[in-house]
């Protein structure tokens, strides 16, 4: 018998490409990384709240980081999606907090 060595971060990176619920798992670990990934202004006014169905939905402060946000779009699915090591994100709604 042949026995395939894993780490278990190997083994985590295989079920997020495979099920739902570890993609969202790792998704939402994005908010350790939200400053380094999106930058310092950014973060300072935004954060993850939801992640369904490959759509990323972000809040952000106001209506003026909401247009922002909406024109950084492409740039950040790229660098959230490399983030991930995966393609998980396929749309993002940035909604205004309450």
């Amino acid at each position: 018998m042949k026995w395939s060595h894993q780490t278990i971060g190997q083994i985590f990176d295989e079920l997020v490409k495979s099920s739902g619920l570890f993609r969202k798992i790792k998704v939402f670990e994005l908010n350790k990384d939200w400053e380094e990934i999106v930058g310092q202004p950014i973060a300072n006014h935004s954060s993850i709240t939801d992640f369904t169905d490959g759509t990323l939905i972000v809040s952000v402060d106001d209506g003026m980081w909401l247009n922002e946000m909406r024109l950084r779009e492409k740039a950040l699915l790229t660098k959230l999606n490399s983030a991930l090591g995966v393609e998980a994100i396929r749309r993002i709604r940035f909604r205004i907090r309450r």
